[in-house]
Formats: C-alpha cells, structure tokens, sequence
C-alpha cells in the first residue's frame, strides 16, 4: 500500500496533496478488488464485462455495447473477452447480416462467476458514513463537471 503519510505530512500545496491522496486511495481500492477476484480466475475488467452482460436484458451485448459500459477505455476488451471464453463464461457469434458485428452472450457459468465475484467484493466499502459517503460523492462529481468546462 501506498505511504499515504508521506504525502500528508509533506510541504506540498493542498491541491497536489489531494490529487496524490486521490491516485493512492484509487490505486489501493483497485488493489483490493483485484485480489478479491483472482481466486476466480477474473481481472476487473473481466467482472465488468460480466457485469454489464448480466443486466442486459437479453444477456447479450455486442463488443462495442460492451466497450461503452467500461469504466475505463482497457486495449485488453479483446483479450478479455478470450479468456472469459475460454472457461465458458461467454458465447461468442458473429453476426450474419454485418461479419464486423461480434454478439457476446453471458452463459449460466458466467451469471454464476459475476455472482461469485460480487459475494468477494461485497464487504469492500468507504469507511465513511453515508452523509460523508454522499458528500464525497458530490465533490467528485462537481470536479468531473468541472473537467468537462
């Protein structure tokens, strides 16, 4: 884990304190899911493929819906997609009427993996309470309006 200390003892301006706290914090969130998931044979990015197809309302999405759900914009859809594959968590098929278009359906293994992944991430929480909890959700979304100006 990152040496949060370290940054919040430094001489440095409140505003590089507080991009530093937000990178760590990140990083170390993102840690923790990560290595909740790895018993499973899962990345994140795997789960949130997962994610997306099960609430679809038919279980099947195509590779760019998918892409448009991702929080961040992975290189590694593809690759993903593969694995998952791969431990029969999804079907692929190609559609007849355009070749470029790839139908990716979730089968009842994947519903079972999302499940599963979401019952090891599911003590993962904020310690903050929810009037906190809420306000920080406000800051957050005040700086990415901001980052759109």
């Amino acid at each position: 884990m990152a040496n949060k200390h370290l940054i919040i003892h430094s001489n440095q301006e409140l505003k590089h304190k507080v991009m530093g706290l937000l990178l760590c914090t990140a990083q170390e969130y993102s840690a923790i899911l990560d290595k909740n998931v790895k018993p499973l044979g899962l990345s994140m990015t795997q789960v949130m493929i997962l994610h997306a197809l099960s609430k679809s309302p038919t279980g099947t999405l195509t590779v760019n819906q998918i892409k448009a759900t991702m929080l961040d914009e992975s290189p590694n859809i593809s690759r993903s997609l593969n694995k998952l594959m791969e431990h029969g968590h999804i079907v692929k098929e190609r559609s007849v009427e355009d070749q470029r278009v790839v139908y990716i359906t979730i089968t009842d293994a994947g519903r079972q993996a999302h499940d599963d992944a979401d019952a090891n991430n599911d003590g993962v929480d904020l310690p903050l309470s929810d009037e906190r909890m809420q306000l920080l959700y406000e800051l957050l979304i005040e700086i990415d309006d901001n980052q759109k100006k």
